[in-house]
């Protein structure tokens, strides 16, 4: 079998823009989640978010500048607009980190892209010439001294910048699984490698709903937590009532094993194994038993060909709502047994927020901490243990501790479940 290997990561989140700074500031059991400075959202039910701090334009060409179409690219993306879409930046500038810590060079430009993506972005300004009496008249022509309505922000265009900024020619997929998107689009890199289709894969996800649109649907729908703060999302406490949105990206160079071993590469993570279900419920809630999102990880678990004693981590879901928690600990125990009385767990969505698209991606991210510096990452803001969510639930710091293999959950809106199993290299 060829084994895939992760072998570059980058990352945007809340903690900054870096790998680096996104370890950093879970070593050190800080939170990030803050007041929403990308738009005025004094108005709004929701007034925090797990918001990447503010980005400057040269600062992104800066950290490009090295490629040989970073500055063109940034040209196009900038003159038509896209660049105001803050996922498209993240993904580009997660690209370019992962690419580079992997020492990717021109002998990896065959390489096949999967990555997830959040749903297009629509711009309110966007639509301000065509909006009357409540509602968007999509017949109308605007002045002539407005610029042309449009979508700035289709779905593919951060699929094909990534593909253009790194000179990629593999194919490309792009996946839209919700919540569970980021995992899923790692899982497919890993199948692709396992079954010989590509030998460099590079994948990830990025997404934001940090705007108007994003935040107040997300409101409308109830469910981020009603505390404006920053510790508004608690994952398994028994104080938990809602998640806090984030946002940000993350990407990896995953690569055959022989393929890394050829060029020198260093292995960070081996990804050993993969399981996606489908709840078949409901669209907004989770099974109450977590059947299906057991059968992920029982079927992550058989394709990795591990027992559930195996295990030391999982890093989970998580979401801080009344309804998620509760389903993924029935889920945890279904499927680990009497090995869920002693597997540590942990969620990172209280110090960065839930993600949404990317939100598998950059928890994915977070294992490696296990593997380079031999830490669990804690869970922000869990100060009391609530009877429903029994398990070994790691606190608000870093727990030091050795582990051979991890398992890494998503769930997503629609009932989609995805387990992926990473393992020690060595």
């Amino acid at each position: 079998m060829r084994h895939a290997v992760v072998t570059g990561v980058g990352v945007v989140s809340a903690f900054g823009v870096g790998a680096s700074a996104f370890f950093d500031g879970l070593v050190e059991g800080r939170g990030a989640v803050g007041p929403i400075r990308a738009f005025d959202a004094r108005t709004f039910p929701t007034q925090v978010a797990g918001e990447v701090p503010p980005l400057e334009v040269h600062s992104l060409r800066e950290r490009l500048s090295s490629l040989e179409t970073g500055a063109r690219l940034l040209d196009e993306l900038g003159a038509s607009g896209a660049l105001r879409d803050r996922k498209l930046v993240f993904g580009l500038l997660a690209a370019e980190e992962a690419w580079r810590s992997a020492r990717c060079g021109p002998g990896e430009r065959e390489a096949s892209l999967s990555v997830a993506l959040g749903l297009e972005q629509a711009f309110l300004e966007d639509f301000g010439p065509l909006f009357d009496e409540g509602r968007i008249h999509w017949d109308r022509e605007p002045a002539a001294s407005l610029p042309p309505v449009r979508f700035r922000a289709r779905l593919d265009l951060a699929a094909e910048a990534l593909q253009r900024l790194l000179g990629l020619r593999g194919g490309t997929t792009v996946h839209v699984s919700a919540c569970a998107a980021g995992g899923l689009a790692v899982a497919h890199a890993a199948a692709l490698i396992e079954r010989g289709e590509a030998s460099v894969v590079l994948c990830g996800a990025t997404d934001s709903m940090v705007n108007p649109l994003g935040i107040g649907g997300m409101s409308r729908l109830g469910a981020p937590s009603p505390r404006n703060a920053p510790d508004a999302c608690r994952p398994f406490d028994r104080r938990r009532d809602g998640l806090v949105v984030g946002e940000g990206a993350a990407m990896f160079v995953v690569e055959s094993e022989a393929h890394a071993q050829l060029r020198g590469a260093r292995p960070l993570a081996r990804i050993l194994g993969w399981g996606r279900t489908q709840d078949a419920y409901r669209v907004t809630a989770p099974r109450p038993d977590g059947a299906s999102a057991r059968r992920a990880m029982e079927n992550a678990l058989r394709h990795a060909r591990l027992s559930p004693k195996a295990v030391g981590y999982i890093n989970a879901h998580g979401t801080g709502t009344p309804l998620n928690d509760p389903a993924e600990v029935k889920a945890i125990r279904g499927a680990l047994g009497s090995h869920a009385e002693t597997v540590a767990v942990s969620s990172i969505k209280g110090a960065v927020g839930h993600l949404m698209a990317a939100s598998g991606a950059v928890e994915l991210a977070s294992c490696l901490l296990a593997f380079e510096r031999d830490l669990l990452p804690g869970t922000a803001h869990f100060l009391e243990r609530d009877p429903e969510c029994d398990l070994d639930i790691i606190g608000p710091m870093p727990r030091s501790a050795r582990v051979a293999y991890v398992l890494s959950n998503s769930f997503g809106f629609g009932g989609q479940n995805v387990t992926l199993v990473l393992g020690r290299v060595s």
